[in-house]
């Protein structure tokens, strides 16, 4: 697990990662307000629902909580 981890980590902050994907600080505000509705249906987990809605596959992001999430998502995927 912890393996995993540090591969994920490490291969995006020194950019070895060939991820092309990107979304807009709008598509996220619109993404963090349809998230509300989401976590009344249960899903508590915001990194793991993100990928789920964009396709997308990041392990550390699907294990961090809401508030990690949000700043990881920041960094790493809003352009």
């Amino acid at each position: 697990m912890f393996d995993r981890i540090a591969t994920q980590l490490e291969s995006q902050i020194l950019g070895k990662e060939n991820k092309e994907f990107y979304i807009t600080l709008q598509e996220f505000e619109d993404f963090c307000k349809w998230f509300l509705f989401e976590e009344i249906k249960g899903n508590t987990k915001l990194g793991k629902t993100f990928l789920e809605k964009y396709d997308q596959s990041n392990y550390v992001l699907s294990i961090l909580s809401n508030k990690s999430a949000k700043e990881h998502i920041r960094k790493f995927y809003i352009k």
